[in-house]
């Protein structure tokens, strides 16, 4: 199968947002206790409301893959100028990547990743971060082969 990587564009919002919503059940960690509806309702409005806006901005690394007869496969999302928080080196950020199951471990979601890692790269960038649910055992492994490092722990408390 043929993977070819492109700019999204405004029509392909809709095919992204509802892949972004089959694919986050897997990032919600195990210690909350939230519903997979509640997730996804928040997830669309953020999505919906965000992304439209975003999309023609510059610093927006927003990439679709498709194979050779234009079949939707996948995306990432991300954008560059974040700051490390304690180093303040700015740095590209994935703040979504999904691929479609139908097409998983087909080297989709790693040409997604070094399109963006380009993006970042062309633009003077040295860094690129992302949040991965450590829950979530097989994203953790791709993005180590990825060359990916844990920097930091994010934790939680259940308070009540």
């Amino acid at each position: 199968m043929e993977i070819n990587i492109r700019k999204a564009v405004a029509e392909d919002l809709d095919k992204m947002i509802n892949l972004a919503m089959q694919c986050i059940e897997s990032s919600i960690p195990p210690t909350r206790e939230v519903s997979l509806e509640s997730v996804k309702a928040a997830r669309i409005f953020d999505l919906k409301t965000s992304l439209p806006k975003l999309i023609d901005m510059s610093h927006m690394g927003l990439f679709v893959a498709e194979d050779e007869n234009g079949v939707f496969l996948g995306h990432v999302m991300g954008y560059l100028g974040d700051s490390e928080s304690v180093t303040g080196e700015r740095q590209g950020w994935v703040f979504d990547l999904s691929v479609d199951k139908k097409f998983r471990r087909m080297g989709v979601a790693t040409r997604l990743m070094e399109h963006f890692n380009k993006f970042a790269g062309q633009s003077g960038f040295k860094f690129v971060g992302l949040l991965v649910t450590t829950a979530n055992e097989s994203a953790v492994r791709f993005y180590e082969k990825l060359g990916f490092v844990e920097e930091r722990k994010r934790m939680g408390k259940r308070l009540f």
